[in-house]
C-alpha cells in the first residue's frame, strides 16, 4: 500500500508499506525530508513492566521501533496528510510478497 503526498500541486513524497515494521519513504522535496523521515521513522515509548520481580523500580519506560499494521499506516497517512496541509492519494503499489507459481 502507498501514499503519494502533493503540496501546491507539486509532490512532496511517498511512503509505502512493506510489511510489519517496515515503511519505505520516498521523499522529493528536500526541505520536507526531515519531518517526513522522523514522522514515520518515530519510536513508540511504551511502559515496560517485569513479571518476576515485585520491585516498583522494574517498571520504566522503554523505547522501541514501531511495527506499523496497515490500519496504522494508513491512519498515519491521512492525519500527516491533515497537519501538513497535503493531498494525499493512494496508489497501487506492488504486492507485498510476490504471487507464487505453480508447477506444471
Amino acid at each position: 500500500m502507498r501514499y503519494e503526498f502533493q503540496q501546491r500541486g507539486q509532490e512532496v513524497g511517498s511512503a509505502q508499506w512493506e510489511g510489519p515494521g517496515q515503511v519505505r519513504l520516498d521523499v522529493v522535496d528536500a526541505a520536507e525530508r526531515d519531518y517526513l523521515g522522523g514522522y514515520f521513522a518515530g519510536n513508540v515509548t511504551y511502559l515496560a513492566f517485569t513479571f518476576d520481580r515485585f520491585d516498583e523500580d522494574d517498571d520504566a519506560f522503554q523505547s522501541r521501533r514501531r511495527d506499523w499494521t496497515p490500519w496504522e499506516f494508513e491512519r498515519a497517512c491521512r492525519a500527516l496528510a491533515r497537519t501538513r496541509g497535503y493531498r494525499v492519494r493512494k496508489t497501487p503499489s506492488e504486492p507485498v510478497e510476490a504471487p507464487r507459481r505453480l508447477a506444471g
